[in-house]
């Protein structure tokens, strides 16, 4: 199973983060996020070594993600807004492989979704927070969604679930599982052993 660390922010967190070697780790340009890298922030490509950077994004023209992506060094975004399937399709011809985030409240926000993304992330609707919440929502609400392609699972994920969360791989097209603000010691920065520890346990499952 894959799995991506996301809200990242800090370089000596990012070093020991990348340790535990997540396929993905996730960078927020959000200026409403308290886990914001800041305009400027750059990938350190040669601390993440094989793993992925994301950049992650709210309702940002696409032509600022497609500049910033080519100074800041990502090829993968991740969008938390309406982003449209127009604006994702532009994103995808220039080159950048995209994941759309769908707040999940009810069967409904995963019904009639559409071929555009990559992937989708399903994380938990509260409010109008954009990820990061630290809640779980109802994973049989997973039933309704039939697009078939493959998503990320977001949302209270912490090594107490991840077993659980594996389990439901079997049922569902689970691509990667997504740890945030439950493997946090204050927004954006992760505990380092929590996240060794959730490696460990992928790693066993």
């Amino acid at each position: 199973m894959k799995w991506k660390v996301c809200g990242m922010r800090e370089m000596d967190n990012i070093q020991e983060v990348a340790k535990a070697k997540p396929d993905y780790m996730g960078f927020i340009w959000a200026e409403a996020s308290p886990r914001y890298v800041g305009e400027d922030f750059v990938i350190p490509q040669a601390v993440l070594g094989k793993t992925i950077a994301v950049g992650v994004f709210v309702n940002r023209a696409v032509t600022s993600i497609i500049d910033l992506s080519q100074r800041a060094g990502f090829t993968w975004v991740q969008l938390h807004g309406e982003e449209k399937d127009e604006e994702i399709l532009a994103l995808k011809k220039a080159g950048l492989t995209v994941i759309k985030a769908i707040s999940v409240a009810d069967k409904q926000d995963v019904e009639g979704l559409g071929l555009a993304p990559d992937f989708y992330l399903f994380d938990t609707k509260k409010g109008k927070q954009t990820g990061g919440t630290g809640q779980r929502f109802d994973w049989d609400i997973l039933a309704a969604y039939t697009v078939g392609k493959p998503f990320i699972l977001a949302g209270g994920l912490s090594k107490e679930n991840v077993v659980e969360a594996i389990e439901l791989s079997k049922k569902y097209p689970i691509y990667a599982l997504d740890f945030n603000s439950k493997v946090e010691i204050k927004a954006g920065l992760k505990d380092v052993q929590e996240v060794r520890e959730i490696s460990e346990i992928l790693a066993e499952n």
